[in-house]
Formats: C-alpha cells, structure tokens, sequence
C-alpha cells in the first residue's frame, strides 16, 4: 500500500485548516476584485478568479493525496524528483514555451503553463532535508557541505539563468533554513551570509556605503571574536569579504540590466516614475489611499482605473490595501501567523530530522514569499517576481502552495512513522 489512512482523528489541526480555507477565500475574493475592471465581456470560465478556483480546487485533490502518502515512499522519491526537476529547468533554458518580460520560465502544455522553477522547489526541499536528515552539517567540518552545496548550486544557477533572480533566491532560504535546523548557529548562518552583505552595503549606490560597510566589517569582527573560530576559519571570512566588498562593482555587472533597474528604483523610485519606479510608486499610492479601514471591496481608483500593474499577481496586497485598509492588511498578516505557527507546531510534535526539515523547509518558502512580496509593495525591497502564498493569481504557484501544504499535513499526520 502506497497510502495510509489516518485513523487518529486527533491529528487533525482544524485550526490550521480552517485558516488556510480563511485565506484562499480571501485570495480568490482579492482576485475576483482586481481583475474585475479587466473582465468585462469575458466569459466566467475564461476569468482568472474562476481559474484561482479550478488551480485550488486540484491542489486540495493534491494535498490531500499527499497528505496520506507514506513518509518511506516520500522519501524514496526524493532523488528521482530532484532529477525530473532539474531535467525540466534545463529544458525550459532551451524549450521556453512562453516567454514573459524576457525571462522564459515557462513549458506551455495547451491546457496548462508549468512553471518547473515552482516544481523544483519541493523536489529540492524533499532533496536536502533528506540527505541532512542522515548527514549533519558541521561548520567546522567543510566536507560535511559538499554534497548538500552540490545539490543547491544545481538548481539555484538553472533559475538564475532563466534570469529569475527572486525564485533562486528561494532556494537561499530553503539551504540556510534546514542548515540551521541540521545543527549549525545563527553565527554559522551570519558568516555564510555575510560576502553577500559586504557586497551589497560596500556598493556606490549605496548612500554612505563606506561608512556602512566598516560598521558592518567591525561587526564581523565582534562575531569572529566571540565565537572564536580556528585562526585559519577566522582569517578565510575575513578576507572573503574584504574581497567581495572591493569586488562589488564586478557583480553588479554580472546582474541583468533589469535586474539592475529595479535595484536602482528601489534605491529611489522617484528617479524614474514613469518607468522602472512607476510600480512601486502606484502600489504604495493604492496602500497609502486605503487609510484605516479601505475603500472598500471592489473599490479603489488605483485597482479599477488599471494605474496599479499586476494587481492580481505581484500586487495583489496592493489592493487588499486600498479596499481594505490597514486592518485588512493586519488582519491577513494575523492569519498568516496562525497558519506559521500552527505549521511549526509539527516540529514540536516529532524529533526526527526528516519530519522538522520538511516542516521547516515549507514553512521557510511560505515566510520569504511573504516577507519579499509585501515588503516589494511597500517599497522596502527592489519589485520581484514572487507571488503572495495562496492569495495572489497563479497556476504553478497555487499548486505549489498547496503541495507543501500536503507536505506538512503528511508530516503532522505520519511522523511518528520515522523514530529519530
């Protein structure tokens, strides 16, 4: 038997699920409200709300499957769908079936676009949460990253070629997630880190980079000095990043000119508001207009008058923001909270490293969709490509919203399956 059934009722979190429900209502609400001004004349089976409602209505059929899956046959399928994953990111480097702002990123089927960068993140998740539940990392031990750095390099380059920098960087989270729950500290993870800080904060676009980037050397060198590492590890960190900060310039080059736009944008919006910086602008008029309580549902001149871009993708909090104010937005990052915390409640639940590495892995893809995304919105962070879990518009990603959300419940239900 591939499947179980799960007889103790008592595993079931309600709570957990009746959020999640909470929030897909909310997404498809949010959907049908942006793209309600462009779906005039469009029959409902061709609308994208409608489309939402089909994308998770399939994912709960896959959920559900996965939920009761055994954990031995998840985990004998790891490397098989690592291998399919990275088979189908080079397929759609060559093969791009649809091409969107200059990223090919999908594989069209007719009936349906995959998204393989979307799939590859659960077989990647699966990948390294079971090579780490069998192997420990151990900072002081570099052999013990090589194949883990192996498995991320793989698809973390195929993505970044696509170019899509943002969903590359997912896999970042994923690594310097279950790293830390496979044993290394928050010290280990800062060090890991820390060339990219020294890249980004030694940067001339950066206002008083130089100052900002001897404060955060001299931080450092606090940390080092703490966790009082061997000289040799001390000495290696050190200079890596004495060098990635004189060769900053050089990786500012390597990234794709509108990769380099939006990190200008960023910086200053109001330096192109009719072009690069008009997104960010427009999103947080919507957000700034919807004041304490919004304009209410299907309301909002920044969402019906189409100056807000992407409003049921990218900038779908946008106008949860205009309609619904700023206890809308509370109110949604509340339910984001419970649905997190009730997730994580798992890892509790269980001691294997398998069980926790899943759990945490999924839980870490959910919380950087949502902090980029949101943060993006608000104009804290360059505008990317990454979608808000379970509310903004998306095939790929609906369903790979809801297959971790079958990973986790497989996880609650069946952890007891693996003694750790």
């Amino acid at each position: 038997m591939f499947f179980l059934k799960s007889g103790n009722t008592a595993k079931i979190d309600w709570v957990f699920i009746a959020v999640l429900l909470v929030i897909m209502g909310c997404g498809i609400a949010l959907v049908y409200s942006a793209s309600a001004p462009s779906s005039e004349g469009v029959p409902f089976y061709g609308t994208y709300w409608f489309k939402q409602i089909i994308y998770f209505a399939c994912g709960l059929v896959f959920a559900a499957a996965i939920s009761l899956l055994k954990i031995s046959i998840l985990r004998y399928l790891t490397f098989p769908l690592y291998l399919v994953s990275l088979v189908l990111l080079v397929v759609v480097l060559f093969f791009a079936g649809d091409v969107v702002k200059g990223a090919g990123r999908w594989i069209d089927l007719g009936f349906f676009k995959l998204q393989p960068s979307e799939f590859s993140k659960i077989a990647y998740l699966l990948m390294i949460s079971s090579w780490l539940s069998k192997h420990p990392v151990d900072f002081l031990k570099l052999k013990t990253f090589f194949v883990p750095g192996i498995m991320f390099l793989v698809p973390f380059v195929l993505v970044l070629r696509q170019p899509d920098l943002s969903t590359a960087l997912v896999f970042t989270m994923v690594t310097l997630t279950c790293f830390f729950f496979a044993g290394l500290k928050l010290s280990d993870l800062f060090f890991f880190m820390s060339p990219l800080a020294s890249v980004v904060l030694s940067h001339s676009l950066v206002s008083y980079s130089q100052f900002l980037w001897g404060g955060f050397i001299c931080l450092l060198a606090f940390v080092l000095f703490k966790r009082r590492l061997p000289i040799a590890y001390t000495v290696i960190i050190f200079l890596v990043n004495i060098l990635a900060g004189y060769t900053s310039s050089m990786v500012w080059n390597h990234l794709e000119p509108h990769q380099q736009k939006r990190v200008e944008t960023f910086i200053n919006p109001l330096s192109d508001p009719k072009g690069d910086g008009y997104q960010v602008l427009q999103s947080m008029t919507a957000i700034g207009s919807g004041g304490l309580s919004g304009k209410g549902f299907g309301e909002g001149s920044q969402t019906n008058l189409n100056f807000l871009p992407e409003e049921h993708t990218d900038f779908i909090f946008s106008v949860l923001g205009e309609q619904f104010g700023f206890v809308g937005c509370v109110g949604i990052l509340f339910l984001y909270f419970l649905f997190l915390w009730r997730a994580m409640a798992i890892c509790r639940m269980y001691t294997h490293p398998f069980v926790i590495l899943v759990t945490a892995g999924a839980c870490s893809i959910f919380v950087f969709h949502i902090i980029v995304n949101i943060a993006m919105t608000i104009g804290l962070m360059p505008v990317t490509g990454l979608p808000l879990p379970l509310l903004s518009y998306g095939g790929s990603f609906a369903m790979t919203c809801m297959i971790l959300v079958g990973l986790l419940l497989n996880m609650r239900f069946h952890g007891d399956q693996l003694k750790g």
